[in-house]
């Protein structure tokens, strides 16, 4: 059955060293062959270069003092011929073993003019012919260059070198000199030592490849065995938590079987054929899933299956055709004959959990349910359990936002219709999920509702709001709170602690009342709001005109402010109605001495509309978008 089977970074990192060794090796090896062959050029050119350089020094000398058109002078006068071979065995040094000059005879043949050779035995004798092994002799005398030739042919002769005697323009003789091997060996030996540092880093690079290879092998093996049960060889739970760290959740249902009555098996059969009934059952199981399922043995008698959804899968009949094959399977290697029954539990929504194990407790509680109910049969969560599973994810991912800063406040002016000026500022709430992406408070919000989750989100609006008006003096802000809040314990003692100490900046911070439904303690709501003001707080009523906002509460309750709701103004210049409501609610508010603001103003004409009918301050993309940086509201 194929799986899929992760062995986790150090693997992939294992993998990418062995190749990068393997290469590295290579590439060693190369870089000394390379290097060991320009280093031997540059030694054997600078021994041929200086021996040349030599010759034609000496090939000056003897022009100067000889007539080289009558050799035969030469031959006769025995002193200078003396001291010629002496000035020529200068150039012989160690490493040539053979030193001479040649000249042609009348036919054309070499014959030895001189030979310097130390070794009397190996010395040739006057106008002794000369038997050429190469033809660097006839290329000298005819490019009247000096030639240069590596002794391939010769075993005992490295380099010959043919150096013409030019003599107005015509080559009269040629100097010759044979290097032997201890030259060669001499270049070798004093590349020795770089030879055996490449040596030394290419074992050493070998045997880090073989021991590599090695620990990749066990590394492998031992992984392999760490996720394969020993009993029943199939996946443990150490595999689904190593399996989980690269796939999701959201593909897959779960399902958790459990063998009913196993306990009885062990104790009326013993704990052999207890453990031959678990192998079995394990593959039968592994018989009965897909090759893209996933079967772990999750504990004791327990497995739990990963089934992959896909399109048109009945989790309920799958799990009912796997509790049918369990319970018509026959336990092989037995003598007893055993009717084994399952219990199956599932959870098709597991990816809705706030974690792997709350997903496992759900599936969990599907399992206890079928085995209460008698055994031998399924049970799966329903809607309502991916409800609740919905909102404890939400909960769950509003915590990590607010451990991780990602829950802030976002800034958008409100400016004075009288000056034109930006007088306040509202405090707008968002998070930003893990993508960047930025998220409304509708969309959060509501799930962490009467949880300490959302005391937490209250503080850092408050925070961040105490920070504002402590360094800018010269604005107001406001923020929203549900009326709700109002009668929240730790919303108000919040309220209280962050800023009772500090009525100078209470008194600029507007609270901002958003009703979801009737206030039905109304007097409870008005001591409450008494006390906020006391506290220095100024209290808006937000989105009036809609909704359960109504004129009672502009005559029993002490309101500053009043936000005329956006759906409103932006039907103002089209719809007759929406007009006179604001007429009516502006003109009201400002004989009672209550300050409005309209929202959502997009355009001049909203702009000069709500002007006209006496609105004090407006707020909206045409005046100002929201802003994470303050500063750059200004």
């Amino acid at each position: 059955m194929k799986k899929i089977f992760t062995l986790g970074k150090s693997f992939f990192i294992l993998s990418l060293i062995l190749p990068l060794m393997s290469v590295l090796s290579f590439l060693i090896y190369q870089e000394y062959i390379e290097t060991k062959t320009s280093v031997f050029n540059i030694m054997q050119s600078h021994i041929v270069n200086e021996k040349i350089s030599l010759m034609e020094k000496f090939s000056e000398f003897i022009k100067e003092k000889v007539d080289l058109n009558n050799k035969q002078k030469l031959i006769n006068n025995r002193e200078l011929y003396a001291h010629l071979i002496k000035e020529l065995r200068l150039i012989q040094g160690e490493e040539v073993q053979y030193l001479y000059i040649l000249y042609k005879d009348k036919n054309g043949k070499l014959r030895y003019l001189m030979d310097a050779t130390l070794d009397s035995n190996e010395r040739a004798y006057i106008n002794q012919a000369f038997n050429p092994q190469t033809d660097i002799w006839e290329k000298a005398y005819v490019s009247k260059t000096v030639q240069v030739t590596q002794q391939n042919d010769l075993s005992s002769l490295w380099i010959s070198i043919a150096y013409p005697i030019v003599l107005n323009n015509k080559v009269e003789a040629v100097i010759g000199a044979d290097f032997d091997y201890s030259a060669y060996h001499e270049v070798m030996q004093t590349l020795q030592p770089l030879e055996n540092l490449y040596f030394y880093i290419s074992m050493f690079m070998i045997i880090m490849l073989i021991v590599t290879y090695i620990l990749v092998y066990l590394y492998y093996i031992n992984k392999k065995r760490s996720f394969i049960d020993p009993l029943t060889k199939i996946h443990n739970r150490q595999f689904l938590y190593e399996f989980l760290k690269s796939n999701s959740l959201k593909d897959y249902a779960l399902m958790m079987l459990d063998i009913d009555h196993f306990k009885r098996i062990n104790d009326n059969y013993g704990h052999d054929i207890g453990d031959k009934v678990l192998i079995s059952i394990a593959q039968e199981l592994k018989s009965q899933i897909r090759d893209d399922d996933i079967l772990v043995r999750f504990g004791g008698e327990e497995f739990l299956i990963l089934m992959k959804k896909r399109q048109g899968t009945n989790f309920v009949t799958a799990a009912q055709r796997i509790r049918k094959a369990v319970m018509n399977h026959q336990i092989l290697n037995i003598e007893q004959e055993l009717l084994v029954t399952i219990s199956i539990g599932i959870n098709p929504y597991p990816s809705y959990a706030k974690d792997f194990d709350e997903a496992i407790k759900i599936t969990d509680e599907q399992l206890y349910n079928a085995k209460t109910e008698g055994r031998n049969c399924v049970k799966i969560a329903n809607e309502l359990n991916r409800k609740e599973s919905q909102v404890t994810q939400r909960i769950s991912d509003v915590r990590y936002a607010i451990d991780e800063g990602r829950i802030k406040c976002m800034y958008q002016p409100i400016v004075s219709v009288k000056t034109g000026k930006i007088v306040k500022y509202e405090l707008l709430l968002r998070l930003i999920d893990v993508d960047g992406k930025v998220v409304s408070p509708m969309e959060f919000l509501p799930a962490t509702r009467h949880t300490s989750v959302y005391t937490a989100i209250t503080k850092i609006v408050l925070d961040d709001a105490f920070d504002v008006l402590s360094h800018y003096e010269d604005f107001e802000l406001t923020i929203n709170l549900d009326l709700q809040d109002l009668t929240n314990y730790d919303i108000m003692k919040l309220l209280e602690e962050t800023f009772k100490d500090h009525p100078h900046l209470s008194q600029r911070l507007f609270l901002e009342i958003l009703e979801h439904e009737e206030i039905t303690e109304f007097e409870l709501i008005k001591e409450q709001i008494q006390k906020l003001k006391k506290l220095g707080f100024r209290i808006a009523i937000d989105d009036f005109g809609s909704g359960f906002a109504n004129f009672k509460y502009l005559l029993h309750l002490d309101i500053d402010i009043l936000k005329l709701d956006g759906s409103i103004i932006r039907d103002i210049n089209t719809n007759k109605n929406a007009y006179y409501i604001v007429e009516t609610i502006a003109d009201f508010a400002n004989k009672i001495g209550i300050k409005t603001v309209a929202e959502q103003i997009e355009t001049q004409d909203e702009l000069d509309t709500v002007k006209s009918l006496g609105v004090n301050f407006v707020q909206g993309y045409y005046l100002g978008r929201p802003s994470f940086s303050f500063v750059e509201t200004l």
